[in-house]
């Protein structure tokens, strides 16, 4: 019997998914856990492994298209065996089928509303500048293609003023695009002005509109406050300077600050496990004591994702800079998997190399709390009755005030920076 595979549930908000690419063919062979696809999510591009071995017996949804979670988007089987019986992109599995109708009987169903279209007519609609959302598709399954695309491109005798047609060759518009309001439907100078105001607008980047949404909400439902302290990080300095070349001679090729703060913050987890509760809605507190400590990495052009570093107490400063370099590098080239940005209880986000000093980070729901750090440069300070040059760093932990109070995530803090301040106890020692 063939195995469905179904758009993965990548994060906690997650409700649909684009595939970005198939990384095998119809009729390839595949492992299990072997890379099947690259999923695009609020988090970026990640590739979704194949849950079992066999032949991949058809591709459900194309590239380039957005089905909901849970959808049917393949099938792999046996060699020489026949795909079920095939419906259209988005199918969904039996048990999931149920549900979804269910749904649909209370209320208008979404996918009503979706598009498919081929990443060719999305190419050429994005040139000419056409909605696809006004175009009937002649491909498989209603699917859009690119002859339909250049079929509605295609200008008609459009009625116009020789002013609106010279206007809109100077802004790059197609008359045949625009809808006129003058008489008889002429395409008049206004037309073309409304156009061309209308296409500063930049419509947001799946990435872009999820990431407003979620931190829209984080901000609405948590109890933020956010602490800010100065630590001294001279003697850090002196430590990262000395144990670079011998983490380079160990094959770690390079000691990241990120990993220098993140093994600090692991260790004063440990001792302030009241930091690593989680708030349940109309529940309470989940308590819990595995320190999971997610690193925010900027993506590009956009966006943003956390890989998180597990057992962070338990590792090693070494083990933990080597883990984190290989995720890092992973995450910017989209190889990272779901389960490696998922369960953090801690995050750390550095926007130092910006220049920034401090600010004040967005949680990370459901986590309680997230540390913040700052540009580590140089800066006077009074340092025994005396003006001096430090190297100095803020961090700034902001946190929910409906799980801690003021006084512990204090207390946090403080010995976040003393851990900072004194590196070797970072050892282990």
């Amino acid at each position: 019997m063939a195995t469905p595979v179904t758009m993965p549930v990548l994060g906690l908000t997650m409700e649909e998914g684009t595939v970005a690419e198939w990384l095998k063919t119809e009729g390839a062979t595949v492992a299990k856990d072997e890379p099947l696809l690259t999923v695009e999510m609020d988090k970026g591009t990640v590739e979704v492994p194949s849950p079992a071995a066999g032949v991949l017996l058809r591709i459900v949804v194309q590239p380039g298209n957005t089905v909901p979670v849970r959808t049917l988007i393949a099938e792999i089987g046996a060699p020489g065996e026949a795909p079920s019986p095939s419906g259209g992109p988005g199918d969904l599995p039996p048990i999931e089928a149920m549900a979804h109708d269910a749904v649909a009987s209370m209320s208008p169903p979404a996918a009503a509303s979706r598009l498919f279209a081929s990443p060719r007519a999305r190419m050429r609609a994005r040139e000419v500048g056409i909605a696809l959302g006004g175009l009937r598709g002649s491909g498989s399954h209603g699917r859009i293609v690119e002859a339909d695309v250049v079929a509605a491109s295609t200008p008609e005798r459009v009625r116009t003023t020789p002013l609106a047609r010279r206007l809109a060759e100077e802004h790059g518009l197609s008359i045949a695009n625009l809808k006129g309001t003058g008489p008889g439907g002429r395409v008049t100078q206004d037309d073309v002005l409304r156009a061309r105001q209308a296409s500063d607008v930049q419509p947001l980047s799946r990435i872009r509109r999820i990431t407003a949404e979620r931190m829209a909400v984080s901000a609405q439902a948590a109890a933020r406050v956010t602490l800010f302290v100065e630590a001294d990080f001279a003697e850090a300095a002196r430590f990262r300077t000395q144990l670079e070349p011998e983490f380079a001679r160990l094959g770690v090729p390079k000691l990241p600050w990120d990993a220098i703060v993140a093994r600090a913050a692991a260790l004063t987890l440990a001792e302030h496990p009241a930091v690593l509760a989680q708030w349940v809605d109309g529940q309470g507190l989940r308590t819990a004591s595995d320190v999971h400590v997610g690193v925010a990495v900027t993506l590009e052009p956009e966006g943003l994702v956390v890989p998180v570093l597990r057992d962070a107490n338990k590792q090693s400063l070494r083990e933990l800079a080597g883990n984190l370099l290989d995720l890092v590098a992973r995450a910017r080239a989209g190889r990272l998997s779901p389960a490696e940005m998922q369960g953090g209880s801690f995050s750390v986000t550095n926007l130092g190399s910006y220049g920034i000093d401090g600010f004040t980070p967005i949680l990370n729901p459901p986590e309680t709390a997230i540390l913040g750090v700052g540009r580590i440069a140089e800066k006077p300070i009074v340092l025994n009755g005396a003006i001096v040059a430090r190297t100095m760093c803020t961090l700034s932990l902001s946190f929910d005030h409906r799980v801690v109070d003021g006084a512990p995530a204090a207390a946090f803090l403080a010995r976040l920076a003393q851990l900072l301040e004194r590196p070797y106890a970072l050892l282990g020692i």
